[in-house]
């Protein structure tokens, strides 16, 4: 785009976010995406009303609903990897990390490390092939060095305009107000947090495919759903309450929507340590609400978050000084943080394609295999 173009979407965005359109996404947090008619009702606004304007923000590409799984009920566990490149092989790192097939989330970094972020949900029984096989990139050399986590399901934050001035069209980041309400905040771990104490597959292929077509998109109805699986409308709809809705398989819906354009922002990741659970609990109970926070997971077996942050460039100097306020005031050990590239990021559903029989199938020396000759030009 050009600056012409820039300036045009900016103020087309800015019309976007009226009070009506703010109650609706907050309204979707609460309710969820299947559940228009009750959100309508609690805001004392025709069904008519809310659906259109649904409509609308995802038609415009404002808005995307994203169903997130609940991976230990899957067999699958989360990861998350920081790698920094060997300079001049930053593709080749990038199409080796793609080749575990078994990734979610995938972008270019930059910052502390200069590389490739990454995050996985990837078998729980190969777990440690997986370790091997980032180990063995290392080894080749693709990447100079990296850390890499077992984490929680990570928890997408609903959205929430409180920092919002409606007359004025303009967000107060109110900074101090938040380090006041991490002082005050519960020192109970929420439970999207707590680490599961199995990774048992309670679904088979049909449920498979029903949940990855929900992440792709968490209201897509069930004779949208009844076509992509080949089973009928009723069917789908007796799996999504006995199954999917019984067992809780979606933990929540991610409601996507950028609260300030793309064009005057910045996605970061922060790998947030602390000094126990307590601190860690009161911290991450913070975020609920908080315009700058996308969504959070927690490191198994350590007092460590990640968070995902997207915050105006103008606001993240402010943004910084609270976080080194924190430090000192021993509401966190340390931190460090990388800068996503958003213009270069690949997202994909759950890896449904590789689930036979009942089972996750990967083949870790054809994997390995396959990665070997990625890196034949550069050994």
């Amino acid at each position: 785009m050009s600056r012409h173009e820039d300036l045009e979407e900016m103020f087309r965005y800015r019309k976007v976010l009226d009070p009506i359109n703010a109650k609706i996404l907050e309204g979707l947090g609460k309710y969820g995406p299947r559940n228009i008619s009750s959100m309508a009702k609690s805001m004392g606004l025709p069904h008519t009303t809310v659906s259109f304007r649904l409509k609308r923000l995802t038609e415009k590409g404002y808005l995307f609903i994203h169903a997130s799984l609940d991976c230990s009920q899957l067999g699958l566990i989360n990861a998350v990897l920081f790698s920094d490149a060997v300079q001049g092989r930053l593709e080749t790192l990038e199409k080796a990390i793609l080749n575990t097939g078994y990734w979610t989330y995938v972008t270019r970094c930059y910052g502390k490390y200069d590389g490739v972020y990454a995050i996985f949900a990837f078998p729980a029984e190969h777990r440690d092939k997986l370790e091997d096989y980032i180990k063995e990139i290392s080894r080749v050399g693709i990447l100079s060095h990296y850390l890499f986590f077992w984490t929680t399901n990570w928890f997408s934050v609903t959205p929430s305009f409180s920092w919002f001035n409606f007359k004025e069209r303009k967000w107060n980041f109110r900074w101090q107000e938040w380090i006041d309400e991490i002082l005050n905040a519960s020192e109970t771990l929420p439970k999207s947090l707590i680490e599961a104490k199995s990774w048992t597959i309670t679904v088979d292929e049909t449920d498979l495919l029903i949940l990855k077509e929900l992440e792709k998109d968490g209201a897509a109805d069930f004779k949208k759903l009844a076509k992509v699986v080949k089973i009928t409308p009723e069917s789908v709809r007796y799996r999504y309450n006995e199954h999917v809705l019984k067992r809780k398989l979606i933990l929540d819906y991610q409601i996507a929507i950028f609260p300030y354009p793309f064009q005057i922002s910045d996605l970061h990741t922060f790998l947030i340590n602390f000094e126990n659970e307590k601190t860690l609990a009161k911290f991450a109970n913070s975020l609920k609400g908080k315009p700058f926070v996308t969504s959070y997971l927690k490191v198994i077996g350590q007092n460590s978050l990640i968070v995902h942050t997207y915050t105006p460039k103008m606001q993240f100097p402010d943004f910084m000084k609270s976080m080194n306020r924190m430090v000192k005031n021993n509401l966190i050990k340390n931190f460090f943080y990388v800068t996503q590239d958003l213009t270069h990021f690949r997202r994909q559903t759950v890896s449904y394609e590789f689930f036979k029989d009942g089972l996750w199938i990967y083949n870790h020396d054809q994997q390995m295999k396959s990665m070997q000759e990625l890196v034949k030009d550069i050994m």
